[in-house]
């Protein structure tokens, strides 16, 4: 193992996770500001319509998401796991293949994207009204693709090697960029909801900027070499199975938010999509340290796994459920006591606001179970076990959640669209335990059988 790695492998598990995990908190709660930080300032500077714009636009930028974290999850999960086996080779080796991957699909979701953008928005059932801002919203977004993508792979690389804290100053450099420039367009230069999208774009190009100056300098344990730009085969089968599990996973939350926005269009209004673009983008925040926690746990798990060290990888992954759970019980609470407060934050319409606080407290019934859920799936990830990672991934949107969204709505109307949420937390959780507690008991008896350091 390399030097440069080699602590993840003797440090204090609870200090070590900590040290990791809070860089990678940060870091995605920066990463979420973008959509929050543009829902605010188009909340006061366009209005509902613009928010039932971005609410619509939102479900189509998560399956742009989902296609980036596809092969940044893969990648880290194989060059952590490489590093604990002492093959630094094979780690460059999929830091290069990541790299090329980002290259070619940037680009190429950028061109389907814009092509296929009309039919997207009439299959949403967008709102006459709301159209025109959903339209231009989602359409400059796609310009910044190609950045989202390779800023996404590197910052995904360098945590995976344990260089969190780069990979947070990096979104911390983005976010204040995007902070900036968000009321100069809208407020100053009264660009309108386009505005808001520019600033995004341009955020996300300062984050490939610093990255790229990150990985040039040397400051990374892994280079970026020429040579493992090419694409093999072994590597990319095991980066896009591994990586499969967080890519459908964010894939079909895209697929369930649409679905939620659609069914709000049919049984609501635009005032209700509006509502919940709202509603979204603020468990979306919410979720984000969840992802930062799971991050923090991957490099160690799969290092300590990769090196036989399996007391260290059991420990490290009854402290990080244990964590996750802890944090979404407490965020439960106070979405079910201030769903007010939270709202006005975003918009002072009443409209929007009676018909938002009821739907906040009912959606959010079960978010107390969502720590367990993510650090649940992450765990299989982490190891490079593809298949139970894919199924635990999907369960709370593929097998529940969308099943329940097309089911109940056209029996309970707009109640039907709110309850889906919480009766899907409760299922998938039970689900993931299910997996879960056989994997700690197979960590254990592989703990028995071969002893590890404490």
């Amino acid at each position: 193992m390399i030097q440069d790695t080699a602590f993840l492998g003797q440090e204090r598990i609870g200090p070590l996770l900590f040290r990791l995990s809070l860089p990678g908190v940060v870091g995605m709660l920066v990463h979420a500001s973008y959509n929050v930080v543009d829902t605010l300032f188009i909340g006061w500077g366009v209005g509902a319509l613009g928010l039932a714009g971005s609410a619509v636009a939102f479900p189509i930028l998560m399956v742009v998401t989902a296609l980036t974290a596809w092969g940044g999850v893969g990648a880290s999960s194989l060059i952590s796991r490489s590093l604990g086996e002492g093959n630094p080779g094979r780690a460059e080796g999929a830091l290069g293949n990541l790299v090329a991957l980002s290259l070619l699909l940037g680009p190429a979701t950028l061109i389907l994207g814009l092509g296929t953008l009309d039919p997207l928005l009439r299959l949403l059932k967008t709102a006459p009204e709301v159209q025109p801002y959903a339209e231009e919203y989602t359409r400059i977004l796609f310009y910044g693709t190609p950045l989202l993508f390779t800023g996404v792979g590197l910052n995904y690389s360098l945590r995976a090697e344990g260089k969190a804290r780069l990979a947070m100053t990096s979104m911390l450099v983005s976010a204040a960029v995007n902070l900036i420039l968000d009321p100069l367009f809208l407020f100053v230069f009264r660009w309108g909801i386009a505005g808001a999208a520019w600033a995004t774009v341009i955020a996300q190009g300062t984050v490939v900027v610093w990255l790229g100056y990150v990985y040039l300098t040397g400051r990374t344990a892994l280079r970026i070499r020429p040579g493992h730009l090419r694409l093999r085969g072994d590597l990319l089968r095991e980066i896009l199975a591994v990586g499969l599990s967080e890519g459908a996973r964010l894939g079909a939350n895209g697929l369930m938010i649409g679905l939620a926005v659609r069914a709000l269009g049919v049984y609501g209004s635009s005032t209700a999509v509006a509502a919940y673009g709202i509603i979204s983008r603020v468990l979306t925040l919410l979720f984000m340290p969840l992802i930062g926690l799971a991050q923090g746990l991957q490099p160690v798990l799969g290092f300590n796994y990769g090196a036989g060290l399996y007391r260290r990888a059991r420990k490290a992954t009854l402290i990080s459920a244990q964590g996750a759970t802890l944090f979404s019980g407490l965020v439960w609470l106070i979405l079910l006591a201030a769903p007010g407060p939270i709202l006005r934050l975003f918009s002072s319409e009443p409209g929007l606001l009676a018909l938002g606080e009821p739907m906040m407290r009912t959606m959010t019934l079960g978010f107390f179970c969502v720590g367990f859920q993510t650090v649940g799936a992450a765990t299989f990830q982490a190891l490079g076990k593809a298949r139970p990672a894919l199924l635990l991934s999907l369960a709370r949107q593929v097998l529940l959640l969308i099943p329940l969204l097309v089911l109940l709505p056209p029996f309970f109307g707009l109640l039907g669209v709110w309850i889906s949420f919480p009766l899907a937390d409760l299922f998938s959780t039970l689900l993931t335990g299910a997996f879960f507690l056989s994997e700690m008991r197979f960590l254990k008896g592989r703990e028995t059988a071969l002893p590890s350091t404490p």
